[in-house]
């Protein structure tokens, strides 16, 4: 790609990146921002994994144009359970991203995959008080909930972490184990591990093992309707 070419691409732009071996498929992603002084031209680029990485481009890297896909049909092939999150947060008028990645089952396989620190990827762990309610405790991915802190936290005796089959049954809405902090049946409560306002942004899975969200901790907390407590154990 020439200099000339270079001081051409703008942001919003996609850029892909052909593969080097026979079968390898191209990587192709949108220019957030363009940086470095005309003729030697970099990127910032978000890539369709979600991953955003600098990129200094070479003989395999083109400009594809500036995409004009619509965003919502982007939006349109989520799974169900990740689309209501979707529409919750932009009724809300959040600024949030959507992250796809490889299929995982557990938060700290979800970091993993997304190349993130655990600490910024947190799981909702789902209990209930001796009353019935329920409670989305949301804890960072490296952490387990302490019940008898929730306990305090909700002001109760006691809370049982809900069964599996008592997870089908509650959250029909969503994958079993991927049930976020908010959305879903009303009526929750949800307990936020204050340890997660030490990060500006936090990662969740989105009603789904594929895709997960990023939101500022802020707005999750506002959305979520959350409650902040120490309830991580250890």
């Amino acid at each position: 790609m020439s200099a000339t070419r270079q001081m051409e691409v703008a942001q919003g732009e996609l850029i892909e990146v052909s593969g080097r071996r026979v079968g390898e498929p191209a990587r192709l992603g949108e220019v957030l921002e363009v940086l470095g002084p005309p003729g030697r031209h970099h990127f910032r680029v978000r890539w369709e994994d979600g991953h955003e990485s600098i990129i200094y481009p070479g003989e395999a890297t083109t400009i594809k144009g500036r995409s004009t896909t619509d965003p919502q049909a982007a939006l349109s092939d989520l799974a169900a359970p990740a689309q209501r999150l979707v529409n919750i947060l932009r009724s809300a008028e959040i600024e949030f991203e959507v992250l796809r990645h490889r299929r995982t089952m557990t938060a700290s396989a979800e970091a993993r995959a997304l190349g993130l620190l655990s600490q910024s990827v947190a799981k909702t762990v789902l209990a209930r008080d001796p009353e019935g309610i329920h409670v989305r405790a949301v804890v960072p991915a490296s952490r387990r909930v302490s019940t008898s802190k929730l306990a305090q936290a909700v002001s109760a005796s006691t809370v049982e972490l809900l069964t599996e089959p008592e997870l089908v049954s509650a959250y029909p809405q969503f994958e079993l184990g991927a049930v976020p902090p908010f959305g879903g049946p009303g009526g929750d409560r949800v307990v936020v591990d204050r340890t997660l306002l030490e990060e500006a942004r936090v990662v969740f899975e989105a009603g789904a093992h594929d895709v997960a969200l990023r939101m500022r901790t802020d707005d999750l907390i506002t959305v979520a309707e959350a409650e902040i407590a120490d309830i991580a154990a250890g």
